[in-house]
C-alpha cells in the first residue's frame, strides 16, 4: 500500500485578471514559482504569500518554461521570444539574460552531474579566483538591479547542465546555466530533414551520458517523436567541461563589468558637453560667418573681444557661472578618470590573467581539442584584452592633458570676463606663459568646437565605435614609448605581441575584444554535439489535433539509484481531460543500455473509486516510486488526487523496438506504418487491475484541475479549473494523536469506499476524505 495522508494546511484565493499558467516547487525550500497568461512570474512562499514579481519582458510574450537550479539558488525562466532570464531566488534580481538563437523556449532541464568535480577539476590548474570588481550602477545604464560580482552564480561544487529545448527542434547545454557546451540539432540526429519541431520535454541522466527528449513533427501531425541521445563526450570530459565553465562564468562577468563602465564612461562625458553647452553653444554671431571658437582664438591672439561675445562673456556667462561650468567639467573628467582605474582597468587586468589561463589549457591539446577548444583563437581574444589595455592606457593620458588644457583655458577666460567687467584680478591668476597661450590656441583648434557645437573631441573621439579623428603622437602613445624603449620587443614574433592600432578608439577596440573572447568559445557547443549519437527513436500517435499538442500534460523523472537508473517520460494520450496516458521507460544502465519500454494505461471503469467515467486533467512524477494523478468525472462534478505505485506501473511495461533511418516523405511505406506507436500496438493496461494497491482523496466541492508537487517538501498545490483557487496540502503527515481510534479509521476506508458506490447521491458528506485502500 502506498501511503498518502494528506492535510489541507491552507487555501487562498488569486486576485487579478491573468490566469495562472506554470507552477513549480522548489525539491530544497517551501517556494513555488508560479507565472501567469501576462507573461509575469512570481515566486510565492509555502503561505503563499509573494516574495517577488519578475515583470513581463514585452507585450504578447508568454513565459512557456520554468526549471530550478538543483541547489534552488537561482530560478530560470524561458519565455516566447526565445530569452532565457536567470533570476538569484533571494533578492528576485536578475543576474543574467541570454537568447541561444532567437527562436521560442518551449522546454528547460537543470540537472547536477552525480558526482563533486571541485576537486578533480583542481588538476587542470585552473587559478585561485579573483574578486571581481563590482558594476557600475548608472542611473541611465537600464539593465535591470545589478549584483556585485554576480554571488549568486559561483560556490558549485557539481557540475549542473541547463537544457533548453526550442520551437526549431534545436536543443542547447548550457553548464553552470552560463556556458554554452553542446548543442543538438535534432533533424540531422535523426536523419529527418526539417521534420522535428518544438521540443517538449527533456530529460538527462545523472552522468549527463543520455538525454530522453520528447519532439513535435513539423509535419502538422498529431505524432510526437520519443528519442534518446547518448552525450558520450560530456561524460569523458566532464572535468574539463567544469574547468571551462568556471573560466567562462569569470570571463563573462568582467565583460559585463567593462560593458557598464564604458557605458558610464559616455555618460560621464556627455554630462561634461551639458555643462558646456547649456552656455556656450547659445552663442551666436549676427554676421553668421564666424563661431564662439573662432571669436574666443581672435580675443587670445589680438587681446579684443567683439561687442557680441564681450556681452556673451560679461552678461550671460558670468565669472560665477564660469567657474560652476568649469568645476562641473573638471567632476566630469575626474569621474571618467576613476572609472577607468578602478573598474575598467582592473577588470581588463583581471580579464587578460583569465584568458591566458584559457590559452593554458587550450595547449593541452590531448584532453581540449576534441571539445573545439582552439589555441590560435584564445591568443587572439588574448592580443585583444592587451591591446585593450594598451588604448585605456592612452586614453587616460589624453584626459590628463585635456585637463591641463580645460584648467588652463578655464583660468584665462576667468580672467578676461575680470577684466571686461572691470573687476580685480587675484595676483595668482594676473601673469599667463608662453605655453598657456599654445595650450588655449590647441584646445580652441582641435577640442572645443565642431559643427558649430561644443565637443570634448579630444575624449568623445574614444567613446565612439568609429576610427579617430585626431590620432595622438606617436611619442606621447603608452605603447609606442614603451617599444622604442624597448626595441627587443620589435624583434619578437607577430603572434606575441599585442596590436593596438593607432586609428582606433576605445570603442572599437572594445568591440574587437568583444568578438574574439566569443570566437574563443564559439566552437564548442558544436563539437560537442557532433558526437552525439541516436540510439533509439520511434514516434507516437496521440488522440488531439497538431495544433494541440501544446497542450499535452507531460512529466519526467530521472532514477539515478545504485541498482535502477532509468529515465521516465510519462504523457496524456491527448488535451485534457484525457482518458489515459503512457509511461515510458529509458534504462541507462549498463545491463540494460537502450532497453525502452513502454505501455498505455487507461481508466475504464475504476471500481475502487466513487463511481463515474474519469479523466485525467493533470499528472507529475511525486518521487521515484509514485505517480500522481489528478481525475474528473464526466460531469466535472468531482476530483480525485490518485497515487499510482510506479513499482506497480513499470511492471505492466513491454519491450518496444527502435524505429531507425530517414522518415518517408510519403508517410505510406509498410515500414513507416508499422513503427508508429498508438494505443492499437502498445500495451493497454487498465488501471484499475492495481488501483486498489493504491490511495486516493476525493473532492467534492473543488474542481482540481493542476497540481505542482514537491516530494522533498512534502508538499502538495491543488488549483481549481479556473485556477482562482489554490489548495496546500502536507503530504505523509502522521495522523494525530488526540484522534480517537485512529487505527480503526484506516481499516474502515475500504468499507466507506463501498457505501459510497452504493449511495453515489451522499458522496459530499465524504468531501476531502482521505482514503488508502489496501488489499
Amino acid at each position: 500500500m502506498v501511503s498518502c495522508m494528506m492535510r489541507q494546511s491552507d487555501e487562498k484565493h488569486i486576485l487579478g485578471t491573468a490566469s495562472t499558467e506554470i507552477l513549480l516547487w522548489s525539491s530544497r525550500r517551501d517556494l513555488i514559482a508560479v507565472s501567469n497568461s501576462s507573461g509575469e512570474v512570481f515566486l510565492r512562499r509555502l503561505s503563499w504569500s509573494k516574495v517577488w514579481k519578475l515583470p513581463k519582458t514585452g507585450d504578447g510574450v508568454k513565459v512557456t518554461a520554468i526549471v530550478w537550479r538543483p541547489d534552488s539558488v537561482v530560478l530560470a525562466v524561458g519565455y516566447s521570444s526565445g530569452d532565457v532570464i536567470l533570476v538569484d531566488v533571494e533578492s528576485g534580481d536578475i543576474v543574467h539574460t541570454f537568447n541561444p538563437c532567437g527562436e521560442s523556449i518551449t522546454a528547460l532541464s537543470w540537472e547536477n552531474s552525480i558526482s563533486s568535480l571541485n576537486e578533480e577539476a583542481d588538476n587542470l590548474l585552473l587559478p585561485e579566483l579573483l574578486p571581481q570588481p563590482s558594476k557600475v550602477n548608472s542611473s541611465k545604464f537600464d539593465a535591470g538591479p545589478i549584483l556585485e560580482g554576480d554571488k549568486s552564480l559561483k560556490n558549485e561544487e557539481l557540475l549542473s547542465l541547463l537544457w533548453i529545448g526550442l520551437q526549431n527542434g534545436l536543443v542547447y547545454g548550457y553548464a553552470f546555466g552560463l556556458f554554452p557546451c553542446c548543442l543538438l540539432k535534432l533533424s540531422e540526429l535523426s536523419g529527418m530533414n526539417e521534420t522535428i519541431g518544438a521540443v517538449r520535454s527533456i530529460c538527462p541522466n545523472g552522468e549527463h551520458s543520455q538525454l530522453c527528449i520528447l519532439a513535435d513533427f513539423r509535419a502538422g501531425r498529431s505524432e510526437v517523436l520519443l528519442m534518446t541521445v547518448d552525450t558520450p563526450l560530456i561524460t569523458y570530459c566532464l572535468k574539463e567541461l567544469y574547468g571551462l565553465g568556471v573560466l567562462y562564468r569569470q570571463i563573462t562577468g568582467l565583460m559585463d563589468c567593462l560593458t557598464s563602465a564604458q557605458k558610464a564612461l559616455q555618460e560621464a562625458w556627455e554630462d561634461a558637453l551639458v555643462d558646456l553647452e547649456s552656455k556656450m553653444v547659445r552663442y551666436e554671431n549676427n554676421d553668421g560667418q564666424s563661431s564662439l571658437s573662432v571669436d574666443l582664438m581672435e580675443l587670445l591672439m589680438f587681446g579684443h573681444a567683439g561687442i557680441k561675445l564681450e556681452k556673451f562673456l560679461v552678461t550671460d556667462l558670468t565669472d560665477k557661472g564660469l567657474k560652476r561650468i568649469g568645476q562641473a567639467v573638471e567632476l566630469s573628467y575626474s569621474n571618467m578618470q576613476k572609472l577607468l582605474v578602478k573598474h575598467i582597468v582592473c577588470a581588463n587586468y583581471q580579464l587578460s590573467h583569465y584568458l591566458t589561463q584559457l590559452c593554458g589549457l587550450a595547449k593541452q591539446e590531448d584532453r581540449f581539442s576534441c571539445l573545439g577548444l582552439q589555441v590560435n583563437s584564445c591568443l587572439a581574444a588574448y592580443r585583444a584584452a592587451g591591446s585593450f589595455t594598451a588604448k585605456t592606457a592612452e586614453l587616460q593620458q589624453v584626459i590628463d592633458g585635456s585637463i591641463k588644457y580645460l584648467k588652463t583655458f578655464f583660468r584665462w577666460l576667468y580672467v578676461t570676463i575680470l577684466r571686461l567687467s572691470d573687476e580685480p584680478i587675484p595676483p595668482e591668476l594676473a601673469t599667463s606663459t608662453q605655453q598657456d597661450v599654445r595650450f588655449i590656441a590647441n584646445f580652441l583648434a582641435k577640442d572645443f568646437e565642431t559643427d558649430g557645437q561644443v565637443r570634448l573631441d579630444r575624449i568623445g573621439q574614444y567613446l565612439r565605435n568609429e576610427p579617430l579623428t585626431s590620432i595622438a603622437n606617436s611619442k606621447t602613445r603608452p605603447w609606442d614609448m614603451l617599444a622604442e624603449a624597448c626595441p627587443t620587443i620589435t624583434n619578437a614574433p607577430d603572434s606575441d605581441l599585442f596590436q593596438p592600432r593607432a586609428e582606433r578608439s576605445l570603442a572599437q577596440e572594445f568591440a574587437q575584444l568583444e568578438q574574439q573572447v566569443k570566437a574563443s568559445f564559439e566552437a564548442i557547443p558544436s563539437a560537442v554535439g557532433q558526437t552525439a549519437s541516436l540510439p533509439f527513436m520511434t514516434n507516437l500517435t496521440l488522440d488531439c489535433q497538431s495544433d494541440g499538442l501544446d497542450k499535452i500534460k507531460i512529466t519526467s523523472r530521472s532514477i539515478n539509484q545504485p541498482k535502477d537508473r532509468c529515465n521516465l517520460i510519462g504523457l496524456t494520450n491527448s488535451a485534457p481531460p484525457s482518458s489515459g496516458f503512457y509511461l515510458f521507460e529509458f534504462a541507462s544502465e549498463k545491463e540494460r543500455k537502450n532497453l525502452t519500454r513502454a505501455a498505455f494505461f487507461s481508466f475504464r471503469k475504476c471500481d475502487h473509486l466513487p463511481p463515474g467515467e474519469y479523466k485525467i486533467s493533470d499528472m507529475q512524477f511525486y518521487n521515484n516510486e509514485v505517480l500522481s494523478i489528478l481525475l474528473l468525472t464526466g460531469e466535472n462534478t468531482t476530483s480525485i488526487f490518485l497515487q499510482l505505485s510506479l513499482a506497480l506501473l513499470r511492471e505492466q511495461l513491454a519491450p518496444i523496438m527502435s524505429r531507425r533511418g530517414p522518415f518517408n516523405s510519403s508517410f505510406q511505406s509498410d515500414l513507416f506504418a508499422s513503427s508508429v506507436l498508438s494505443q492499437s500496438n502498445l500495451r493497454s493496461v487498465d488501471v484499475n487491475t492495481f488501483i486498489e494497491a493504491s490511495s486516493f482523496r476525493v473532492f467534492n466541492d473543488f474542481q482540481a484541475t493542476a497540481l505542482g508537487l514537491s516530494s522533498s517538501r512534502k508538499i502538495a498545490a491543488i488549483f481549481s479549473a479556473a485556477k482562482r483557487k489554490v489548495r496546500i496540502f502536507d503530504m505523509e503527515v502522521e495522523e494525530e494523536e488526540d484522534v480517537e481510534d485512529e487505527d480503526q479509521d484506516i481499516e474502515d476506508v475500504s468499507d466507506l469506499s463501498h457505501e459510497i458506490s452504493k449511495d453515489g447521491g451522499n458522496q459530499k458528506d465524504v468531501s476531502d476524505v482521505d482514503m488508502a485502500v489496501s488489499p
